[in-house]
């Protein structure tokens, strides 16, 4: 039996029962009684027995009453309890059976659809819901309890249709409500133009993957707001989710609704989610800019591991926030929060940063260097610089690495830490990448002889992984080798830990270099992927450890602890390890004392140019053993 709120049954033991559990402990007492008479006058026994068994009865009727008392008293209590917390919610809240049929509906989703919560009670939910989010309505739900975002079009008094978020939460499994509840939000948009019709419009709202609002309901809902009352201020915060693995179609849908879910668990009550054409998602806050902030901490924080039926799968997140304002179209201000939110990612996992001038800036000059970078190459606008790496045991520069310096006509060098991953988002990055190793080749064959140090010297290329996976890797370093005549043992390609996973012809074109005596070194070993699986057996010739490992080595006996465990790998797999970053004579000291060998870094020298290399050399060996100061 299902009631309206005010028509709820009294408490579940009604008073008759109460009199009638009073009445069978009386007369239990009443035959106690019996029986100590008759026992006193010496009655027979099969009185005494039956009187006896009478009581039994009687006694076994009252713990079965007072059982059923408790029972009753805990589920009233249970009632009372689930009454109060449907009550008191913001949200509109309606019950379901196992059959969909709508059991409790409380006053604010009758308000929603114009109806009373009479009308509501018995109806299937279905009946309700446009026929053609139906079946995104009835979408798997675990029982497990969690909660499931769905939104749908339902139909309200008035014949049209109101845009509804629901979190579905599956508590058929709970003995105390063995139903499903379904907290509602009302995410309709603007009212659309007198005459226009709005439901051609209502069904491109909806994300088809998570059920939420999409880009299109987000610019509307932002533009309402806006023209909303000025004494209210809003926000927004972008959250960008990551995921180092790549996901099948269905996997990447499994993984956006756990976290759906999970976000709207967390979410204020008059906070709005919806999901950008970009996957992002979006959470609207009532409140300041400082608000936001602390709503999307909260957000990062739900976001983790995830469990799947294939393993877990390590996700991240960082966001972005900005202040909305009438005088910012909602266009302008959801780029605002995206440039904050790729400032967040290039800081890392984790983090949140508002959006500033500064920001903006920043993304300009961006822009201009992205369009700048298109024909630098041809206006002569690049050019290489070396840095030695010196082995200490010999005393001498063994390789050099060639590293790509642009000198902008506007904003004169600019950092490859800038322009290399600007670079790496296009076509250009193969272009440059064969230039870099045309060049590199040339120019340390032309030193041969020409000074101390200068015979057989190696030159390292750093390959992108594009370039790897063009296919074009092999050909372009044949190409390099034929114009410079420099031996293929002296060139040495270092590819990053990730092209080490990529598909079966990268390691085919790596094994095929190999067999021409080029060597392959893994760069910045360490902070990737790393692991004996994708060392053994692959084609690698050296590592190099990353200068991130020498932050603190002086003191940290954790950082020293890598950096010996880095080396002893190596020397187990024969792999020669080059340390990048040595740049204070305590840690030179240092590694030198662990035994490293080929050390790289400003310590011992900065990158040369080329007309300077030939020089350079031989002063970064001297720097091993600095002479001591003239008195």
């Amino acid at each position: 039996m299902s009631y309206a709120p005010g028509q709820e049954p009294s408490p579940a033991v009604p008073r008759h029962g109460r009199l009638a559990g009073f009445g069978v402990l009386a007369a239990a007492l009443t035959v106690t009684a019996l029986v100590t008479v008759l026992l006193a006058i010496g009655a027979p026994d099969g009185v005494v027995v039956a009187t006896g068994g009478l009581l039994a009865l009687l006694t076994l009727q009252v713990a079965l009453w007072q059982r059923q008392h408790r029972l009753s008293g805990a589920l009233r209590r249970s009632q009372d309890s689930l009454r109060t917390l449907v009550r008191s919610s913001v949200d509109p809240v309606v019950i379901l059976d196992d059959s969909l049929r709508i059991t409790f509906a409380s006053e604010a989703a009758g308000s929603l659809l114009g109806l009373g919560v009479t009308d509501l009670v018995g109806v299937h939910v279905f009946d309700t819901v446009h026929p053609d989010d139906r079946s995104g309505l009835a979408g798997p739900l675990d029982g497990d309890g969690q909660a499931a975002v769905r939104t749908a079009r339902i139909r309200s008094a008035d014949g049209g249709w109101r845009l509804v978020q629901t979190t579905v939460r599956d508590l058929r499994a709970d003995p105390d409500i063995g139903a499903l509840v379904l907290h509602c939000r009302d995410v309709s948009p603007s009212a659309p133009a007198p005459g226009a019709d709005s439901e051609p419009l209502e069904l491109s709202l909806t994300d088809a993957v998570t059920g939420l609002p999409n880009r299109t309901a987000l610019m509307r809902r932002l533009g309402a707001v806006q023209r909303g009352p000025r004494n209210r201020s809003y926000a927004m915060a972008v959250v960008g989710v990551l995921c180092s693995e790549v996901l099948s179609p269905g996997e990447e849908a499994t993984v956006l609704r756990a976290l759906s879910s999970r976000i709207s668990r967390v979410l204020r009550g008059e906070d709005w989610l919806a999901r950008s054409s970009d996957g992002d998602f979006v959470v609207l806050v009532q409140g300041s800019v400082a608000d936001a902030e602390a709503v999307a901490e909260r957000l990062i924080a739900t976001v983790g591991p995830l469990t799947t039926p294939t393993g877990t799968l390590p996700v991240t997140a960082a966001a972005g926030v900005s202040q909305l304002s009438a005088d910012v179209d909602p266009g302008e201000a959801l780029r605002r929060a995206d440039l904050a939110l790729r400032s967040a990612h290039r800081a890392g996992a984790g983090a949140v940063h508002r959006y500033d001038d500064a920001l903006r800036t920043e993304q300009d000059r961006r822009t201009a260097l992205r369009a700048d970078l298109d024909g630098a190459l041809a206006r002569g606008e690049l050019r290489l610089v070396f840095q030695p790496v010196v082995d200490a045991v010999l005393h001498r520069t063994v390789t050099v690495e060639a590293l790509l310096r642009w000198r902008h006509p506007a904003f004169g060098e600019v950092s490859p830490v800038e322009f290399v991953p600007l670079l790496e988002e296009t076509a250009l990055i193969t272009d440059v990448g064969r230039w870099v190793l045309g060049q590199a080749c040339r120019t340390v064959a032309a030193l041969d002889g020409g000074g101390p140090g200068t015979e057989a010297l190696n030159v390292a290329v750093n390959v992108s992984a594009r370039q790897v996976r063009s296919g074009e890797l092999v050909p372009d370093v044949l190409a390099a080798l034929a114009d410079s005549a420099l031996h293929p043992s002296r060139l040495l390609v270092e590819i990053t830990e990730s092209v080490l996973l990529d598909d079966a012809h990268v390691i085919d074109d790596l094994a095929a270099l190999r067999g021409l005596g080029v060597r392959i070194a893994v760069d910045d070993f360490g902070t990737g992927w790393s692991s004996l699986a994708y060392l053994v057996g692959m084609p690698v010739d050296v590592l190099k450890m990353d200068q991130y490992f020498l932050a603190d080595v002086e003191h940290d006996p954790a950082r020293r602890a890598m950096c010996r465990a880095v080396l002893q790998l190596g020397s187990s797999l024969g792999l020669p390890v080059i340390v990048e970053g040595v740049n204070t004579a305590a840690t030179l000291t240092l590694l030198r004392d662990m035994g490293h060998r080929y050390l790289q870094g400003f310590l011992l020298c900065r990158p040369l140019e080329a007309e300077a290399l030939a020089r350079g050399i031989v002063l970064a060996a001297d720097a091993l053993d600095p002479a001591p100061p003239v008195r």
